[in-house]
């Protein structure tokens, strides 16, 4: 009879075991890869004994084996509670990632998302170079192209500095006025990016003008209250993921949120844009008028009272590229 007991007590109790069980089964991720220069194949990635794809954003988890098998390769990593970049190549032989473990994952959600985006971008650019290089600054046609400035474009207010970016060519002249037509910024920009001083922008119109080769092209800049702009997802500020992570994830958020924030979603990316593969791959991307073609769960770009910023695609349909 005691035995039965035993047995029924215990039965009792499984199912409010297995919760406690599971967080310590499932490995948690400790940070992902960020950049590599070589084909992924130059990469030995192990989880125990499998081996993984290398991939942009591809977690990272406690005692991961890397092995760079090229000496002019690298492979560059974002560990959580670590604030610059872990850099491996050839001289590291095979090295064990070990580092803070977080409480819980972070790559799913939004962030989760943001890898689709990012790796899609990444294939697609990937392909691009197999036929041709392109890098920031690489475009040198004469005719005065802005694809991020097809349309009037929405910016949070504040005092903050603006990033502009266009196509070709490679010289342009800006300048940003106010709806006094006074001049805020002005300056030339080489490359295809150029960065005004920081500047206390007030809600209100302004309007940019792009000099070049004879043309200027002029559109409409629309500054609202950081309160009546779209809500980031409350993960965004989770202090637990590596900041070039949530910088990037925010400026993808923004661009699929409406093709009206696609220049706010370049602020996010561009200062970056130098020493991040993933936010360079999204500057390239905004700046070429291109973004996420939906947003993860349903998650719309609602300003108050700003209706110009509640429109969005299905959120259920795979990210894709406009």
């Amino acid at each position: 009879m005691k035995r039965w007991i035993l047995v029924l007590i215990g039965a009792a109790l499984w199912p409010s075991a297995l919760p406690a069980a599971e967080p310590q089964s499932k490995s948690l991720e400790i940070g992902y890869i960020e950049s590599f220069d070589h084909r992924p194949d130059v990469y030995v990635l192990k989880t125990g004994d499998a081996r993984r794809e290398v991939a942009i954003l591809a977690p990272v988890f406690n005692g991961d084996t890397i092995e760079v098998k090229d000496a002019y390769a690298t492979l560059t990593l974002r560990l959580v509670g670590q604030e610059g970049p872990t850099v491996l190549s050839k001289a590291n032989e095979v090295a064990t990632i070990t580092g803070q473990i977080p409480r819980k994952g972070f790559l799913s959600g939004v962030l989760g998302w943001t890898t689709s985006v990012v790796q899609l971008f990444d294939r697609e650019q990937r392909e691009q170079v197999s036929a041709s290089i392109r890098d920031l600054g690489s475009e040198g046609g004469s005719q005065l192209s802005a694809p991020l400035l097809a349309r009037p474009q929405t910016l949070l207010a504040g005092r903050r500095k603006l990033t502009i970016g266009w196509v070709s060519p490679l010289i342009v002249e800006v300048r940003i006025l106010d709806g006094q037509r006074r001049q805020v910024a002005s300056g030339t920009g080489s490359g295809t990016l150029w960065t005004t001083p920081e500047v206390d922008w007030s809600p209100g119109e302004y309007t940019i003008e792009m000099s070049a080769s004879g043309e200027t092209m002029r559109q409409s800049l629309h500054f609202i209250p950081p309160d009546e702009g779209p809500h980031l997802p409350p993960e965004l500020g989770d202090s637990t993921v590596p900041e070039p992570l949530r910088a990037v994830a925010a400026g993808a958020w923004y661009a699929a949120a409406n093709p009206a924030l696609l220049l706010e979603a370049l602020q996010h990316v561009a200062p970056d844009a130098g020493s991040s593969r993933p936010a360079k791959l999204l500057t390239v991307a905004f700046v070429d008028g291109k973004r996420p073609s939906s947003q993860p769960f349903g998650e719309q770009g609602e300003g108050n009272g700003h209706d110009s910023l509640r429109s969005g695609p299905d959120a259920s349909a795979a990210p894709s590229i406009r």
